[in-house]
């Protein structure tokens, strides 16, 4: 679709220059054909107006009626300034496709009769409209000016073949610069990589629930008003109790999201629950966050020689909706395994963690298996809040969907410590069943955009959706460094293909597939997300296609005005 630009005198054809806007805006878009005499408001700079508006529009109608020549001849031999000149003048220069529309019987000056900038006005084939037949003299106008036919065809052709050259340059520009972009992880020193994933998987969290597995069950621990920063060593006699509870209900795990280090009198019949329960089948899982100079777990002494399984319970990180875990850690010559990982596997052993596979190897006593991580990481600073993971120690990560907050609080997979303890023989069979063990303190709470108002999570429950990410395997898994820049690649690509497919159409189509193809592309990593765990980083993508999209639309742009 052409962008039209009218000029004329306004003692000589005012009237038929606005009727003739007036019907190819109603042809095209009323934005695409511009008309000094109503686009011009009062008090702007015409001439700074006009220089910007030449600018934008491909072709210039120049209408001529009866007193057109002799107008322009009066002002060439006065001296006066000519507005109409100056516009044909300047068209002409920037190599405009330039229209002569002869009107009310008006006859076009031959180029010697007109001054040498716009003498080539004189030799161009000019367009009549006849009174009698002036609408549809208009409307055939309307049409040539939509474009077709061979002549139409071969300039459009030309101009896609130009751009397309272009496109492999800038395909190719792009591409390196997203490469080094995402090498560095630009984006993630800004912050934007991180806020992006969490926003993807905020979405596709509220869009797609979530499944809690049948599996996972909550005990919740109140801790009492004494229990400022923590729970009393006394409370041990009621772990000892709720593993006795858990084994008798033939429970597969249960697993204590809290560190017992400090010796206490309530040691022992701690220590006998575990070793029975062991016995019976049931895992017994403990956390700890520290390590000995020896790089021993740092733990309540006797508890792993009983059979507790000690984990490495430091959770992470929170960003916003994103949430990474620890999966196994490799420290020294040693390999630990998290709180999570041993609430659902009984390893006797760890393989070392891999750099390139997302697979961690697990060795039992009657064999082998494994289990997918997100990533891996290098720990580049020790934690103060987690001194059991040093500085270069080796991490494989998990990133887990967080489920609903009230649906891990629902009655059918939550109970209250004190209800359970108060009624141990209660009915019910917990086969199969990983029991989550934490405390309700105010100072181990965190909090998601899922959660909107509302009490906060405490960190037993984003143990819980980690552990529950594990027995139904929704991991998320983000894509690949080749897979992303490729993925950058196409859009680049996808980019080219638009702007070769919309040579001579409406710009205003711009400003619709824009904004689509980038809340498209976000919705697709949404549902990538929600449907298949695949964590894409689009930010390098849409960086570039807009900037693919934006040096071509430039070059487009200035070579439709016939600048080189």
């Amino acid at each position: 679709m052409p962008n039209i630009f009218i000029s004329y005198r306004r003692d000589d054809s005012s009237a038929t220059a606005q009727i003739l806007h007036d019907q190819l805006a109603a042809w095209f878009v009323r934005d695409k054909v511009f008309l000094d005499l109503k686009d011009i408001a009062l008090g702007e700079d015409w001439r700074k107006l006009l220089t910007e508006q030449l600018g934008e529009y491909d072709i210039v109608l120049v209408v001529i009626g009866p007193a057109w020549h002799a107008a322009l001849a009066a002002r060439v031999k006065s001296g006066d300034d000519d507005l109409v000149r100056w516009e044909v003048a300047e068209a002409l220069r920037r190599r405009k496709r330039v229209i002569p529309v002869l009107v009310d019987g008006a006859s076009l000056p031959a180029a010697e009769e007109l001054p040498p900038d716009v003498a080539e006005l004189g030799r161009l084939q000019a367009e009549t409209l006849h009174r009698d037949t002036r609408d549809r003299d208009i409307a055939a106008l309307a049409a040539a000016l939509e474009g077709g036919g061979l002549v139409d065809f071969v300039r459009k052709l030309k101009q896609v073949l130009r751009l397309g050259k272009a496109g492999i340059g800038v395909a190719v520009v792009v591409g390196a610069a997203v490469l080094s972009f995402a090498w560095v992880n630009l984006f993630d020193l800004l912050g934007l990589d991180t806020r992006s994933a969490s926003f993807t998987m905020l979405l596709g969290d509220v869009l797609v629930e979530p499944g809690l597995s049948d599996r996972l069950l909550l005990v919740a621990i109140t801790p009492r008003a004494d229990e400022v920063t923590r729970l009393s060593s006394t409370r041990r006699r009621e772990y000892a109790r709720l593993i006795t509870i858990a084994s008798a209900r033939k429970a597969e795990a249960i697993a204590f999201d809290i560190t017992t280090d400090e010796a206490s009198s309530a040691d022992v019949a701690l220590i006998d629950a575990v070793r029975a329960a062991r016995r019976d089948g049931t895992r017994v899982v403990f956390g700890f966050k520290a390590l000995t100079p020896a790089g021993d777990p740092v733990a309540l002494p006797g508890l792993a020689e009983a059979g507790a399984v000690l984990g490495l319970t430091c959770i992470g990180q929170k960003l916003d909706n994103a949430v990474l875990g620890t999966l196994a850690m490799r420290s020294g010559n040693r390999v630990y395994g998290s709180y999570t990982l041993h609430a659902v596997a009984d390893a006797t052993s760890i393989a070392p963690i891999p750099h390139n596979e997302k697979s961690l190897l697990l060795r039992h006593a009657t064999g082998e298996s494994s289990v997918q991580f997100s990533l891996y990481e290098v720990v580049d600073r020790s934690d103060r809040d987690c001194p059991g993971r040093p500085a270069g120690a080796e991490l494989a990560r998990l990133i887990f969907p967080v489920s609903h907050r009230e649906r891990l609080r629902e009655a059918v997979r939550r109970i209250d410590a004190d209800k359970l303890l108060a009624e141990p023989a209660a009915p019910g069979s917990w086969q199969g069943k990983v029991v989550v063990v934490g405390v309700t303190h105010p100072l181990d709470v965190l909090q998601t955009r899922l959660d909107r108002a509302g009490p906060q999570r405490y960190g037993f429950e984003f143990q819980a959706d980690a552990i529950n990410a594990l027995l139904t395997g929704a991991i998320v898994k983000p894509v690949g460094f080749l897979a992303q820049w490729l993925l950058a690649l196409a859009m680049a690509l996808a980019a080219i293909a638009y702007r070769l497919g919309r040579v001579g159409r409406s710009r205003r189509l711009d400003l619709v597939v824009l904004p689509l193809a980038i809340v498209g592309y976000l919705g697709l990593m949404v549902l990538l997300y929600a449907k298949f765990g695949l964590l894409v980083d689009g930010l390098y993508h849409l960086a570039a296609f807009i900037v693919t999209w934006w040096v071509l639309a430039a070059l487009e742009k200035r070579w439709s005005h016939g600048k080189n």
